[in-house]
């Protein structure tokens, strides 16, 4: 018999039952007969359900799914024998991925996992060892060994949840989303978030950790590092990716690689991301972020002593900005200093050398001296400069006197 031949044949029985629930006054036999009912409604759900968790297998439709969730919308958060959603098996399967946005557009109608839960996407999968949720399994989960296809798959669910808006940019920061996509079988995922919340790469945290510290402490190896490292250089290059980010208590992201990986694994990486020949103004960075690690910098990226910062400035001119350098401390640094280095202004403050030296809460009178003596036709220039910027700026200041005095004189006029 066919499925419809036995449903046509219950539905007689059932609207034989409808006639005689007045007429027989029989109640066990009408209470009889609705356990058998709610027995058989059970059993709808449970078969519908089932359905749902099998579709990695059947691999129905969209529609056909849409038209199953409709007639047995309960089937939603019907949970397997794993204790997890319909919603939760599709997500682990490459050929399922593809129904999660039905599933969940379709759950939050009907509340699945509870409000809130944006249709099972928000709620914990119960068998997963990090206690991961839906959304972030689908930014997770790969195959190491194949893993284009399943990283595409994923992607373009991740695409069209964003579409719907049940993806939201908030999600990737809330959620850990960088931190979980970070590795080499979703790179593509982790490259479209980060491309979509880029200050997550600044401000995302995991376990009361920076991003970039916690992909260091809470992943096997440096290859995962490594993709941080790089997506974070192509969005932050000012910052350096991030690579001397201070976590609460003061250690940078590189003294954390070095000291779980060695550091020569954790400049392999470095160097795979920034090349020794790179533009990058990288030893800028270290003396300012990090000036006790410059020998070890400096050694494998000697070319880059010539290089400007994003201000414009010499490595020369960055050191004296810095204040870290005096006389006292570092005699020889002076010394070695050229003629035109002496000479040549500072691009961000317009100060010479000897006023650098001279200002700010490290300024040095010894410093200062010195340099002048190098070139003390310096002072007269400054004040020939200085003199000249205040006439100037006292002629810009007359000339916006006169042009308010026309103006008010023009208002009078027209009164």
């Amino acid at each position: 018999m066919s499925l419809s031949e036995l449903l046509k044949d219950l539905q007689a029985d059932i609207n034989a039952a409808i006639k005689l629930e007045n007429k027989l006054k029989d109640k066990k036999f009408i209470d009889d007969i609705k356990t058998v009912l709610k027995i058989a409604k059970i059993g709808f759900i449970d078969a519908a359900g089932n359905a749902l968790h099998r579709i990695h297998k059947t691999k129905p439709t969209i529609d056909a799914v849409k038209e199953l969730i409709q007639g047995f919308p309960d089937a939603l958060s019907f949970k397997n024998k794993k204790n997890r959603l319909p919603i939760q098996s599709a997500v682990r399967s490459n050929v399922a991925t593809k129904y999660v946005p039905i599933l969940a557009k379709e759950g939050i109608k009907h509340e699945v996992g509870g409000r809130g839960m944006r249709g099972g996407l928000l709620v914990v999968d119960p068998t997963d060892v990090d206690g991961m949720n839906t959304l972030q399994l689908i930014v997770n989960l790969g195959n190491p060994s194949d893993p284009i296809p399943h990283d595409t798959a994923r992607l373009k669910v991740l695409k069209e949840l964003r579409k719907d808006n049940l993806l939201l940019k908030k999600d990737i920061k809330e959620h850990n989303l960088l931190f979980w996509s970070c590795q080499t079988q979703s790179k593509r995922r982790f490259e479209y978030l980060a491309e979509w919340d880029p200050d997550c790469l600044m401000t995302g945290t995991y376990k009361d950790l920076p991003l970039s510290h916690a992909i260091i402490q809470h992943r096997k190896d440096l290859t995962f590092f490594t993709m941080y490292f790089q997506t974070a250089l192509k969005h932050y290059p000012q910052h350096l990716g991030f690579l001397f980010q201070k976590d609460n208590s003061g250690k940078t992201a590189y003294e954390r690689a070095v000291e779980k990986h060695g550091k020569q694994e954790t400049f392999k990486t470095i160097q795979q991301c920034i090349p020794t020949d790179t533009s990058l103004p990288i030893l800028h960075h270290v003396m300012k972020d990090a000036p006790q690690y410059f020998d070890e910098f400096s050694i494998r990226y000697l070319s880059a002593l010539h290089l400007l910062d994003q201000n414009g400035r010499s490595f020369i001119q960055a050191q004296l900005a810095g204040g870290a350098k005096t006389l006292v401390n570092d005699g020889f640094y002076f010394l070695r200093l050229s003629d035109d280095e002496i000479a040549e202004a500072d691009p961000v403050t317009k100060q010479y050398p000897f006023l650098t030296a001279a200002s700010g809460e490290s300024g040095d009178l010894s410093t200062t001296y010195f340099l002048l003596s190098k070139n003390p036709s310096l002072l007269e220039i400054y004040k020939e400069e200085a003199t000249q910027q205040a006439l100037e700026e006292q002629e810009a200041k007359m000339t916006m006197k006169r042009k308010r005095g026309d103006g008010d004189g023009d208002n009078e006029e027209g009164e």
